[in-house]
Order: structure tokens, then C-alpha cells, then sequence
């Protein structure tokens, strides 16, 4: 993919106007309707006529770009005046009665639920990117229209990133690949996940980029003289066989190419299945049809063989995915699939809204937003920087197992999943009361690991009584969400019960958690490079640390024990601490704290030297994030020896602190040593 076409900046380099927008809608879109879009697209272009973007340009080219990839999904004229309208309630003087009037309640409330919430100035970043995403998410289940149009919001403002700092861009390019570029996966959309994978990739590290489009240009006539003459071979044969079908040739994105060579620890040159087939044909039988064929011109390699028809993934895509033997003796991967499943594959969820009918996405995408929700509604009290880590955990988890009913009924779970997640997906008074499962002919407990193709039959006892602990090896959001719900309306003491749980569960049963305190009385420790606090208390706890106030030392500080057992810490006389304490119910769960082995929180300038090799900078600010840095400045430098002097600005807890983190740069592949500097 060239980098011209990758870093699509403006509407106006792509000649993008309403009226090129008009013509690229679908074409149920009716004249009205049409009117409608262009009515959207006079009062936003009033409304921001004073507005610029970082790069000098009118603001109306952004929601121009959104509107235009909105249309380019096929979508309806109301989401379409949504993209357009989708910053006037919040960036200029336009109220929602005033759009209400004018446009209708439906697309008033997709502007309103796409539009940033007012948050406090103290907030970190990613509690207020946390605030939002929990915001669109809970949104998404009166329209699940919401995330599309935050998706194109997005992606327009990847293809724009130059015009921010380095900083800046990458922050917003690791929120991307955290939640965007998932979240576009999990509904199907690879077209546009693709495209915010490989923007985030080229401005997190460069030099990893530009190593991988040198890479792919240099062997592109040698890869797709091999493509061309698979194709050729393929299309004689389906012709002679009288099977009606497309051959078209597909390469990998970048990010893919990057995401393999980290995962099987392999070089650019190990990567053989740069590039692929895929046919397309109109009926379902074909499709077997062309495997079959495929398997008798060349020979498959063993465990590379994909049913996706049969097994749809839990977004919708469907396809069969073989690699053979091609010519040459080069692996290719070949995909095939009806046009309709194509449709799907590309734009996922949007492909699913029967907009005339407006019966929106069938079942199988409603599940996906199941999930989702449910996580952002099962705890009130879970602040938004834990919300945000454990959806960054959910959207993580790419694999899945399928397991299969005593009916036949065959059910994706994501990978890792336990006997009592399936029970729970099965139904909440199910999983209450779960007592194990038969996989196969043998009896399990319900916290066995599912794996694919188990044939899995749930066991229930009316004498079966949940208990906190299921909480230490359910995986799925939705689970933990129905017990959570469960318990809270059973005891209004449960805050004391998930303590009592906290205290008895063992230290590394708890799912995607940070580890707890050692001993009674002990330094409590969150995740690694959070900092410290001493607590006189009597268990194991979980630390967080309230994104309302951000305490640091020397600040005095305060806890407050969650219903989930979970301590929160809060400067002394921070205004939600004071709340608590004004209600007797939770004064009770207020606790003292002190720090323990930090005296300063402060900044630091290091240098890092070494040898350059394939992503070492993505490594090193990886590292340096695992550490518990926060990344103020960062420049990057490559002698023509191929050494690296890298040099950032950091924030650290306090001097130890920082000897751990300097420490720990040195076990990162090719880096020689790291020092603090003076600045």
C-alpha cells in the first residue's frame, strides 16, 4: 500500500464535496431524503465557517470526510446527516432543540450520543477517552448506528494525524489500536479496520513502517509474477470446470505483515504469505465446489484449512481459508466466498442494516454489541480507567473456540472461556445455576477451559449457591456482569463479602487483574510502575487510583473499598471522597493511607543506546509503558553505523522508580545501555 494512498489527508486532495457526496450515497436513499443531506450539510458548513483544522483548512472538510466514508458503507440518510452534523452540538452555537426542529429526534440523538461529554480538567486522558467510549457504547443500544459514525470519525482523523505533535499522535495512535481498530474488527468492518492499523503503525514507529513498505516494493514484481500465474492457472480451470467466479489477487496490510513477524518471532524474509487469492462466486455450493478443485491443482498444506461457512466467526465473516502448495513451491493462501459474504467481510455490521425495512443488524451482530454493553452497565461504581483496561482486555481477545450443543447448536466462545461462561451465555438463571457440564462422556467442574469442538452439555441443581469466587475464572464480560447483578440485589452488605473473596482467592486465579497484596498489612500493589500505599488493613485488595483527583505523592491520601472489593485512592479532600463521607452507609468503607517508598514524582530526561534492528523503537516504547512511564517527549535517532540514540522525557514515581525503569530497558533485544541525562 503506498503511502499516498495510505495517508488520505483531506476531503479536498480527494476532491470531496456534497455533491460528489450526493452521488456516492445508496441508491434506496430517496430525493427527499437526499435534500435532507444536503439541508445537514449547508447549516454545518455555517456553523463551523469560523472553525480550522490543524492544517489551516476550512472544518467543514472533516465532517465532509466522515459523511463521505459513511456513504461509501452503504449507509442511510440519516446516519449520513449525522456524520456531517456530528460536531455542531458540541463545537458551535447550534442547540439540540434547534436540531431537533430541523432534523428530527432520530438524528439529533446519533449526534447527541457521537458527541464528546463534558469532563473535569483534572482527568487524565484516558479517563475522559474512557468516559466516551462508555458513553457510545451504552448509546449503541438504542442505535447501534453510534459506532459507525465514530468509526469514520476516526478514521478521517488518523488520516490527518501529521498536524498534531509526535506526542500527541502517538497517544491517539495507541488509543486506536487499543479500542478503535479493535472495535472495528469485532463488528466486521476490516476495511476500515485494516486502514486504522496501518496509520496507527506509521505513527507509533516509523522506521518499522517504512522498513516494511521498502520490504513489500522490493519483491512486488517477483510476488506477483507468483500471484499472476496462480490466478491464471485458477481461472483456466474454473472456466474449463464451467464454475462461474472472480480471481482477484490480495495482499496483506502492513500492521498484519508487523503483527506476524512479532508473534512468530520471524524476519520480513520468513513471511511467505505476503499475498493470496481469493474467489468469489455467487451460490454457497461453489464455494466447496472451488475447494475442491483448489485441492486437486495443488496440494494443501495440513492444519491450514478454515471453515468459516460452516462456523461463522462471531462478527459474521464467512469463508473458506486454504494454503497450498503453489507454483514454484511458494505457500498461497487461498480464500473463497459467495460476493454476499464478501459484502460482509468489508463492512460488517453496516453490511446487516436493512434500511428500508430498518430492522437493523441481524442476531449474530447484535451479540457482538451484548457484550460490549453489558460491560459498560454491570458497575456503577467501576471508575473509567478500570472500565477502559478491561475493554482494552475484551477487545484483545482475537481467538475463539466454537463449542457445540447437545442439539447440534454450535456456539462461539471466546478463547479461554469456562464451562460456567457457556453457562451464562446460555442463560443467567442457568449459570446461577450451574453445577458442571459433560463434555463428551466425561464430567467436568464449571471452571473447565473450553476448547474447539467440545461437545458440551450443562448440568444444574436447584441446591447450587453462587459464589463471589466465580468472579476469580469467569472470562466473558456478560458472565461477570450477571453475577455481579445477582449478588448486588441479593445483600446490601456485599461490599463485605467481596472483600471476604478478595481475602480467600488465590493471587494469580483473577482474569486480566493486577496482583495483590502479599500478606496481611502489607504494601498494597497495583499494577507494575503504579506506585505504592501502606494500609493497616486485614486482607489481600486490589489498588486503583481515582482518576477524579490523580493523588501522587507527597498528596495525602485516603481509601474508599468499592462494592468489589476494590480500593480506590483519593487525595485527602478530594470533593467525591467528601460525598462518600457524608453517607453513613459508605463512611464505613473509608480507610487511611500513606505512601510507602515514594518521597517525589518528577520528570526525567534518558537516553537509550543500541543497535537498530526491525521495531526496536516500538520495543523500547513498549518497555518503557510496561514500566509505568509516562512518555513526555521522545526523539528518536539512527547513526549510519546503525546505532540508536534514542532520548526521552519521562514521568516517574520517584528516584527508585526511575533505576527500575533503566534497568529494565536493558533486557529489550539490542539495547546496549540507558542512562539519565542531564537536560
Amino acid at each position: 500500500m503506498a503511502m499516498a494512498s495510505l495517508l488520505r489527508s483531506t476531503p479536498a486532495a480527494e476532491g470531496q464535496t456534497v455533491n460528489t457526496l450526493l452521488a456516492r450515497v445508496p441508491s434506496y436513499v430517496t430525493r427527499s431524503q437526499k435534500a435532507l443531506i444536503k439541508k445537514a450539510f449547508l447549516l454545518a458548513e455555517d456553523a463551523h465557517k469560523f472553525q480550522k483544522r490543524l492544517s489551516g483548512e476550512p472544518y467543514i472538510i472533516h465532517p465532509l470526510a466522515v459523511a463521505h466514508t459513511l456513504a461509501d458503507l452503504g449507509l442511510d440518510h440519516e446516519v449520513i446527516c449525522a456524520g456531517l452534523l456530528h460536531d455542531v452540538l458540541e463545537d458551535t452555537f447550534i442547540k439540540p432543540e434547534y436540531m431537533r426542529q430541523e432534523f428530527g429526534d432520530t438524528i439529533t440523538y446519533l449526534v447527541e450520543s457521537v458527541t464528546k461529554i463534558s469532563v473535569l480538567k483534572t482527568q487524565s486522558a484516558e479517563n475522559k477517552q474512557a468516559i466516551n467510549i462508555r458513553k457510545m457504547i451504552m448509546a449503541t443500544i438504542r442505535d447501534s448506528r453510534v459506532i459507525l459514525i465514530k468509526l469514520a470519525d476516526k478514521l478521517h482523523n488518523m488520516r490527518t494525524l501529521g498536524f498534531h505533535s509526535t506526542s500527541k499522535g502517538m497517544q491517539i495512535a495507541r488509543e486506536v489500536l487499543e479500542i478503535y481498530a479493535p472495535l472495528a474488527g469485532r463488528l466486521g468492518i476490516y476495511k476500515i479496520k485494516s486502514e486504522l492499523e496501518d496509520l496507527a503503525l506509521y505513527h507509533l514507529d516509523r522506521t518499522t513502517y517504512a522498513m516494511i513498505k521498502d520490504k513489500v516494493a522490493e519483491k512486488k514484481g517477483q510476488r506477483d509474477g507468483r500471484v499472476a500465474m496462480v490466478m491464471s492457472q485458477l481461472s483456466q480451470h474454473l472456466k474449463d470446470s464451467k464454475i462461474k467466479a472472480t480471481v482477484e489477487g490480495r495482499s496483506k496490510h502492513f500492521y498484519s505483515i508487523y503483527n506476524k513477524m512479532q508473534e512468530q518471532k520471524k524476519s520480513f524474509e520468513d513471511i511467505y504469505d505476503l499475498t493470496g487469492v481469493r474467489v468469489l462466486v455467487n451460490e454457497v455450493p461453489d464455494c466447496y465446489t472451488v475447494l475442491g478443485l483448489v485441492h486437486t491443482m495443488w496440494t494443501p498444506i495440513p492444519g491450514r484449512f478454515k471453515d468459516y461457512i460452516s462456523v461463522p466467526k462471531s462478527n459474521g465473516y464467512q469463508s473458506l481459508h486454504t494454503t497450498v502448495i503453489g507454483p514454484g513451491g511458494q505457500p498461497v493462501e487461498v480464500q473463497i466466498r459467495t460476493w454476499q459474504m464478501h459484502k460482509v467481510s468489508e463492512f460488517g455490521i453496516a453490511s446487516h442494516w436493512a434500511y428500508k425495512e430498518k430492522q437493523g443488524p441481524d442476531n449474530a451482530f447484535q451479540s457482538q454489541f451484548l457484550d460490549l454493553q453489558n460491560m459498560a452497565i454491570s458497575d456503577d461504581e467501576t471508575d473509567s480507567g478500570e472500565f477502559y483496561q478491561e475493554l482494552v482486555s475484551n477487545l484483545s481477545q482475537t481467538n475463539e473456540v466454537y463449542v457445540i450443543s447437545p442439539k447440534g447448536k454450535i456456539f462461539t466462545m471466546p478463547e479461554g472461556s469456562s464451562v460456567l461462561d457457556f453457562a451464562f451465555r446460555i442463560h443467567t438463571d442457568i449459570g446461577l445455576r450451574c453445577a458442571g457440564a459433560k463434555l463428551g462422556d466425561r464430567l467436568v467442574s464449571i471452571r473447565t477451559p473450553l476448547k474447539n469442538g467440545d461437545q458440551i452439555e450443562i448440568i444444574t441443581n436447584s441446591s447450587v449457591k453462587p459464589s463471589l469466587n466465580w468472579l476469580n475464572f469467569l472470562r466473558t464480560p456478560h458472565a461477570r456482569a450477571k453475577l455481579k447483578g445477582f449478588f448486588r440485589k441479593q445483600d446490601a452488605t456485599l461490599a463485605e463479602k467481596l472483600v471476604e473473596n478478595e481475602k480467600k482467592a488465590p493471587a494469580d486465579s483473577r482474569p486480566n487483574r493486577p496482583p495483590r497484596a502479599e500478606k496481611l498489612g502489607a504494601t498494597v500493589t497495583a499494577q507494575p510502575g503504579l506506585r505504592k500505599i501502606e494500609w493497616k488493613g486485614e486482607t489481600q485488595m486490589q489498588v486503583k487510583y481515582a482518576q477524579c483527583c490523580n493523588p501522587t505523592p507527597p498528596d495525602s491520601i485516603a481509601g474508599f473499598i468499592s462494592r468489589l472489593g476494590v480500593v480506590s485512592v483519593h487525595k485527602k479532600g478530594c470533593p467525591s471522597l467528601a460525598d462518600l463521607s457524608e453517607n453513613p452507609d459508605q463512611a464505613e468503607r473509608l480507610i487511611p493511607l500513606k505512601w510507602v517508598g515514594h518521597n517525589t514524582g518528577r520528570q526525567a530526561s534518558i537516553e537509550i543506546r543500541g543497535i537498530d534492528r526491525p521495531q526496536i523503537y516500538l520495543d523500547i516504547v513498549k518497555q518503557l509503558a510496561q514500566s509505568g512511564a509516562n512518555i513526555i517527549e521522545a526523539l528518536a535517532t539512527t547513526s549510519e553505523a546503525g546505532g540508536i540514540r534514542d532520548k526521552f522525557v519521562i514521568e516517574v514515581d520517584s528516584d527508585d522508580h526511575l533505576n527500575n525503569i533503566l534497568k529494565e530497558m536493558t533486557t529489550v533485544d539490542g539495547v546496549e545501555a540507558a542512562d539519565e541525562v542531564a537536560v
